[in-house]
């Protein structure tokens, strides 16, 4: 198209200045040397405006012939962005399609523009065209239980998010949560069946020392030799040992809801007085010993004594049993004063084997233990006692070194002395 233009131009140029030559008059003669300089000049403007034009032409043809090209370039460029976007377009149409949850696409208007298989499957057709507000009505039928979730009419649970799409309107993502909370409500039953199971070996593991002593007791009972002294003496310890007993059942029952009363109110010395009572078995069968120290012996605490005591004794059974036989002990109460507030310190230290520092950390939550045999319960039972006195419980173990455990519980009128 250039070639030609370019041609025809050169032929209307030399066509124009031939014509300009052949208009122009001879001025050979006297009569015309005087008009013939005016007129000659006055060709001469004409022939090189019409240089110019032609030049202008060319140049216009020129120009033209650019813009063509540059418009045809253009054009290519546009097809093929138009077939790249058609390609995306088409691979984001089968990705929506194949994803695992409901997309739906809300114009400005809430109404739905798009809807994946997966959303056609949840709610149902028809859907797109629908206003939204249209396929709640139909789709779903909440439940008092939903929480962040949403139950369809069929059943089905399903959790919602949006996405604003600015004054295009929204998108909406919905997930099938129906199997997953299947699998979490079945997981959830198995994890109660076996905590039923490790709370009744953990019961049996806490009443299974006063239940032996009881029976020994209750041995001794039937000799019939026995004098009345010594049968009222043993008849008084099996009671004391079955109501042991009791409280155990109970306060285990207290752990389970984490509630505890609070209604005694006795001294620390009545305290360690009970627990010297409650170890005296464990230390004599296993040929161990407890050092007692108390410096606080009269200080009064507001306490649930028979759990406390049983919390207490776990740490020294614990002990014990990691010791071994001729354990040694060492149960020191102590009043300390911690920014201001006034403590009871129990401090329980063994020369044992210590505690592995990977383990440590876990010990006290609850069915970790360290024993083949042990149920886990121990340390958490007396985390749980310490938390309802509003006081604390810490561990403290080094291997090859030995254990100690501390009990922190508050006292509100720490150095009453009788």
């Amino acid at each position: 198209m250039a070639e030609g233009a370019s041609t025809i131009s050169e032929k209307s140029a030399a066509r124009a200045r031939a014509d300009v030559v052949s208009l122009r008059p001879s001025t050979s003669g006297p009569r015309s040397e005087a008009t013939g300089g005016a007129r000659d000049q006055g060709f001469d403007l004409f022939e090189d405006l019409s240089q110019r034009l032609v030049t202008s032409h060319e140049m216009l043809e020129r120009k033209v012939a650019e813009l063509s090209g540059e418009l045809s370039s253009l054009e290519k460029e546009r097809r093929e962005a138009q077939v790249e976007k058609e390609k995306i377009a088409n691979r984001l149409d089968n990705l929506i399609n194949f994803l695992p949850g409901g997309v739906i696409v809300l114009d400005s208007t809430g109404r739905v523009t798009e809807a994946n298989p997966v959303a056609v499957d949840l709610l149902g057709e028809p859907l797109e065209g629908m206003p939204w507000r249209e396929v709640i009505a139909r789709s779903f039928k909440p439940r008092s239980d939903d929480g962040h979730e949403v139950s369809l009419q069929d059943g089905r649970r399903i959790r919602i998010a949006t996405r604003n799409l600015g004054v295009d309107g929204q998108i909406i993502l919905l997930t099938d949560l129906t199997e997953t909370r299947r699998l979490q409500s079945e997981l959830s039953r198995h994890e109660r069946l076996s905590a039923m199971g490790k709370m009744m070996s953990a019961l049996a593991h806490q009443i299974r020392t006063p239940l032996s002593t009881a029976m020994l007791y209750a041995g001794h009972l039937r000799n019939g030799e026995l004098d009345e002294s010594r049968r009222g003496e043993f008849t008084d310890k099996l009671s004391s040992r079955l109501n042991h007993i009791e409280r155990q059942i109970q306060d285990m029952l207290l752990f389970v809801k984490g509630e505890l009363p609070l209604n005694d109110y006795v001294t620390v010395e009545d305290l360690q007085s009970g627990l010297e009572e409650a170890l005296e078995v464990p230390l004599n069968t296993s040929a161990s010993h407890c050092q007692w120290l108390n410096s606080c012996a009269h200080v009064h605490l507001r306490c649930n004594r028979e759990a406390l005591i049983g919390a207490l004794q776990n740490l020294a059974n614990n002990s014990i049993q990691a010791v071994g036989k001729g354990a040694e002990l060492l149960i020191n109460f102590k009043h300390e004063v911690v920014q201001g507030q006034h403590w009871l310190a129990i401090h329980l230290t063994d020369k044992g084997p210590g505690i592995d520092p990977e383990l440590l950390p876990r010990v006290r939550d609850l069915f970790v233990t360290t024993k083949s045999q042990g149920t886990g319960l121990g340390l958490a039972v007396v985390q749980a006692v310490a938390r309802a006195h509003g006081g604390a419980f810490d561990l403290r173990s080094e291997v090859g070194q030995g254990t100690s455990a501390t009990v922190l519980l508050p006292l509100t009128q720490p150095l009453q002395r009788s």
